[in-house]
């Protein structure tokens, strides 16, 4: 990443651009121009720190729903909340916190089979019943059981299984520390440069994280996905999520 050396122009600099460049000065008909940062007014230098950390994820968010399709509507609904109903009560039977288990969404929609012509136009629908759905989210703390714990359900009726994705507990104080570690490497840095001029590092005047809130390298979720046509322990293994954090910091320069 580079680093900057900000220099500010003249006071005759700046009056000889804006009359070169036909800008009207202050007066009667000029219009207030916004004031420039300090990074721009006085010699400043900026550098980038960064900081990165190793985690293992300690948390498995398990994703799995239950589908019902019947010929009647009401029937579809009725049988998909018991099913639906059995596979919570067995979640909460396991010792599960009722907030970490999330109702993702429940829908009952129409499905028609479609008859089509030769080029694939739909000529004609016909009502085939209704279904019904419930999905769910649940956060396994135990990480290691995760996998037994979701063939379990599967097996009390969650007949649709979205995957898995992995968390850990404490990101923010994670985050907090690394962004401690970046500062003092934003400092190392602009020292490095300052001790080679003689000139000494002044007062902090801008500090900026660049790009959106830090993410964990990456740019894909950690997700599993598994079969459930055998009756074993869905296979998981959470490997290791690497958090990076950058700052950019600037400081006014002192002789």
């Amino acid at each position: 990443m580079p680093q900057f050396l900000h220099m500010p122009l003249s006071g005759l600099t700046l009056l000889a651009a804006a009359a070169a460049s036909g800008t009207p000065m202050a007066g009667a008909n000029a219009q207030p121009y916004p004031p420039l940062p300090l990074t721009s007014t006085v010699p400043s230098i900026t550098t980038t720190g960064e900081a990165s950390a190793d985690v293992v994820p300690n948390i498995a968010i398990v994703s799995l729903g239950v589908e019902t399709e019947r010929p009647n509507a009401a029937d579809a609904a009725n049988e998909n909340a018991q099913a639906a109903q059995a596979v919570v009560n067995d979640i909460k039977a396991q010792g599960i916190d009722a907030r970490d288990v999330r109702t993702l969404g429940v829908s009952l929609v129409p499905v028609y089979d479609e008859t089509t012509d030769p080029n694939g136009r739909v000529t004609k629908r016909t009502l085939r019943g209704y279904r019904a759905r419930n999905d769910l989210s649940v956060k396994v703390r135990q990480i290691d059981k995760a996998g037994a714990l979701a063939r379990q359900w599967i097996e009390k009726g969650a007949n649709s299984f979205g995957g898995v994705e992995f968390d850990y507990e404490q990101k923010e104080a994670k985050y907090d520390a690394l962004r401690v570690d970046a500062v003092r490497d934003a400092l190392r840095k602009a020292t490095s440069y300052t001790s080679g001029l003689g000139i000494r590092l002044g007062r902090v005047i801008q500090i900026a994280t660049p790009g959106p809130y830090p993410r964990p390298a990456g740019a894909a979720p950690m997700v599993a996905r598994a079969a459930t046509s055998e009756a074993a322990a869905i296979p998981i293994e959470p490997g290791v999520r690497t958090l990076r954090v950058e700052v950019e910091v600037s400081w006014e320069l002192a002789q």
